[in-house]
């Protein structure tokens, strides 16, 4: 068949458009295609299906457990004040209290219930005081030895003191001055046996006589040989006979250490162990351990220390204070 050049234009036209028509609707097909590949992507979500779960039954013991050292801060376990008892005397003793009259020492200073003075102080390499004495004034509150017992090293020893008072603070403490002891459990003064432990220091005087504490202190203390007469020794039975016949206005003053430096304290419990009197008038100065050994002192002597040199409060309480030279100063 023959085809005219109008023919043939109007058939490469139709195919031309054909062509055309086929090409965008593959592009439209592939937009499609894509679109729909985007929007069908799935969200992945990690969901747990199974949850272990692990139960032990073995108990881990450790091979060895490790105990901390112990630490070099020392833990301080305050030592209570002892309270001392006293045991009952066969006959009671009507109370008496001494009358405060004035009175002072070589120094001005007015001597009452409240007066201490310090007589001999000294410190250790370490600028601690660990030497202390001091003369305290008391009230008599009435006039007779009285007597307690203490264990000492196995053996019962038999104390024998005055009911006295100091003023501490304002306020009036009951206190025991030891005078000495002797072995035995309440043992009569009348039966103490001779030897040295029924016998007390005393200095009588006059409130006209002044009263130097150091030169008391010196003299007192010096060797036996050479010390003045002016402080002979009494037995105990002779005090007990002489406090009712003095006047009432009496004034006590006791000298005594309180603290021993610690160099000395195997002398000290030497001396414990060889005379029972001064056993009694150590005791309530140190602390003794359950084998009678001398650990430190007591609670009692630092709180005397610290009230003597720096002006603290003692605690209330029976307490008891030693005399190693008693002096009594009567008013008449």
């Amino acid at each position: 068949m023959r085809h005219t050049p109008q023919r043939l234009l109007l058939i490469t036209l139709c195919l031309l458009i054909l062509g055309l028509v086929s090409g965008c609707q593959t592009d439209r097909a592939g937009e499609m295609i894509e679109t729909a590949t985007i929007t069908l992507t799935p969200t992945m979500t990690h969901t747990a299906t199974i949850t272990p779960t692990f139960t032990s039954t073995h108990t881990t013991t450790p091979a060895f457990t490790i105990t901390s050292p112990p630490t070099n801060t020392p833990t301080i376990t305050p030592t209570p004040f002892r309270t001392l008892s006293p045991t009952p005397t066969p006959s009671l003793v009507p109370s008496r209290p001494a009358v405060l009259f004035p009175y002072q020492d070589n120094f001005g200073r007015r001597i009452d219930w409240s007066y201490t003075h310090i007589t001999q102080v000294g410190t250790n390499r370490l600028d601690e005081v660990n030497d202390l004495w001091a003369f305290m004034a008391f009230q008599l509150l009435d006039r007779g030895i009285h007597q307690r017992n203490f264990s000492f090293l196995g053996e019962t020893i038999t104390v024998y003191y005055l009911n006295v008072a100091h003023e501490f603070d304002g306020e009036m403490l009951p206190m025991q001055l030891v005078l000495g002891g002797t072995p035995g459990a309440d043992v009569p003064i009348q039966n103490i046996p001779a030897g040295g432990t029924d016998t007390i220091q005393v200095a009588l005087r006059a409130a006209s006589t002044p009263f130097a504490p150091r030169i008391v202190h010196r003299d007192a203390n010096s060797a036996f040989e050479v010390r003045n007469e002016d402080y002979p020794l009494y037995f105990l039975k002779e005090l007990q006979a002489m406090l009712p016949e003095l006047p009432d206005e009496i004034i006590l003053l006791a000298n005594h250490p309180i603290l021993v430096p610690r160099d000395d304290w195997p002398q000290v419990k030497l001396d414990m162990q060889r005379v029972s009197f001064l056993a009694a008038r150590y005791q309530p100065l140190f602390e003794l351990d359950p084998y009678d050994r001398i650990v430190d002192h007591s609670a009692f002597a630092y709180a005397l220390r610290d009230h003597l040199l720096d002006g603290a409060e003692m605690p209330l309480g029976i307490y008891a204070y030693s005399s190693r030279n008693l002096v009594i100063v009567t008013g008449e």
